[in-house]
């Protein structure tokens, strides 16, 4: 049987070499997966738990520059910290984020490249919820749709 090599997708050891030097340079590396139909885009690391502390997922139709920022921020003062993030956390806007611990079942929904790099499914995940315009968090009551993201 003859194999064709396909240049547009990476083989794993690529794929997982790209992970690496992200994590080296950065402390984490920034997966960003857009929406597809009824399920909203959502933004998550890999590196974190390397360290200790949590991974982190953002779920929402935001911009990927928004939540790219804020989930490398985030990351960044978490390994500063050297410790979990917690509670409502200032990121400069008008509102804090919130930081929740994600369910177990969100390593399987979200993170799942995470569980494949660490080849464990050990690591702990936090949630990063951002509000909507008035101030409501999703799971909230009126938090507006377009907020209200699943709780993972």
């Amino acid at each position: 049987m003859r194999r064709t090599h396909q240049p547009n997708i990476p083989d794993n050891r690529e794929f997982y070499a790209a992970i690496e030097r992200n994590i080296a340079q950065s402390g984490q590396h920034l997966f960003l997966i857009f929406a597809d139909g009824e399920t909203p885009a959502f933004a998550y690391t890999i590196g974190n738990a390397l360290r200790g502390p949590p991974e982190l997922l953002l779920i929402g139709n935001f911009p990927p520059r928004v939540a790219g920022g804020i989930v490398n921020e985030l990351g960044q003062r978490m390994r500063e910290a050297g410790r979990p993030l917690e509670g409502d956390i200032d990121v400069g806007g008008r509102f804090p984020v919130r930081v929740r611990r994600a369910s177990a079942g969100a390593r399987q929904a979200y993170t799942l490249q995470a569980g494949r790099y660490f080849r464990h499914e050990e690591y702990d995940v936090l949630q990063i919820l951002l509000c909507d315009p008035g101030g409501t968090y999703p799971g909230e009551p009126g938090c507006e749709p377009g907020y209200d993201v699943p709780l993972a």
